[in-house]
């Protein structure tokens, strides 16, 4: 698979939503208690994503490494995400909350290496989207009608590839209609498993800010850390974060 090029970071954007919510609410005086009280609910939102914005520029942290076949070796990789600006333009389905996540980025790389190119996940620009889908429905064509129906959920038919794994043939998928529509699974095309990660996008991008045991697991199975000479590979046994987290792929 293509070696992925992360894109610049970017300052902080916090005057443009917060001026914006404080304009919001001004208005509230001008409307009726209903219609007050829908307008209060979104600004509380948009203040909500200027502080997971400012979160997840702000996080970092250290993988604590072990070689792999010599664990005697060790290695600390340093961690950040990486966020592209939004882009405007793009019409989106309505749940998930993916509109106001994506007046907020316009994609986000977590947990990126920056030596090795190496990322946890990728929640990808809505232009990626049907490039995703293309390549996650490759996954499926080798089942046969029987496969398909024992294996693959009905929401299937009508979900939207919001990201991936990087490297891994693994995609975010987020059904559009039905009883999860606007949540958020992984799909592993190791075993065919779909597993629900979150209700909505923007709940899926806060879990990944506050890492435990079973998420570390998960990221430590795909990231190798490799620069170089592909023989030298590296296990994480530990995270530790910015945020008061520490995190243990063995316990």
């Amino acid at each position: 698979m293509a070696r992925r090029v992360a894109p610049e970071p970017r300052e902080l954007r916090q005057s443009h939503h917060v001026d914006a919510a404080v304009a919001v609410l001004a208005d509230c005086g001008n409307k009726s208690p209903a219609a007050a009280g829908d307008v209060l609910s979104s600004a509380r939102l948009r203040l909500k994503l200027v502080e997971l914005e400012s979160a997840v520029l702000a996080h970092t942290g250290e993988f604590h490494c072990e070689r792999i076949h010599r664990p005697e070796e060790k290695k600390i990789v340093r961690f950040r995400h990486v966020v592209a600006p939004p882009l405007s333009g793009h019409a989106l389905p309505d749940m998930g909350r993916l509109d106001d996540f994506y007046d907020t980025f316009g994609s986000i790389v977590f947990f990126v290496d920056d030596k090795s190119g190496d990322a946890a996940v990728h929640i990808a620009a809505p232009s990626a989207w049907a490039g995703l889908r293309a390549g996650f429905l490759d996954w499926l064509d080798p089942l046969d009608e029987d496969e398909r129906a024992e294996i693959v959920p009905e929401w299937v038919e009508a979900c939207v590839a919001i990201g991936e794994e990087p490297r891994t043939g693994n995609t975010l998928l987020m059904p559009t209609d039905g009883e999860h529509a606007g949540h958020v699974f992984l799909f592993d095309h190791d075993g065919y498993e779909f597993t629900h990660c979150a209700d909505d996008l923007v709940a899926y991008a806060e879990t990944l800010l506050d890492p435990d045991d079973r998420l570390l697991l998960e990221i430590a199975t795909h990231l190798r850390f490799i620069e170089g000479d592909s023989a030298i590979q590296w296990w994480i046994r530990e995270l530790r974060d910015n945020r008061g987290n520490v995190a243990r792929t063995q316990v």
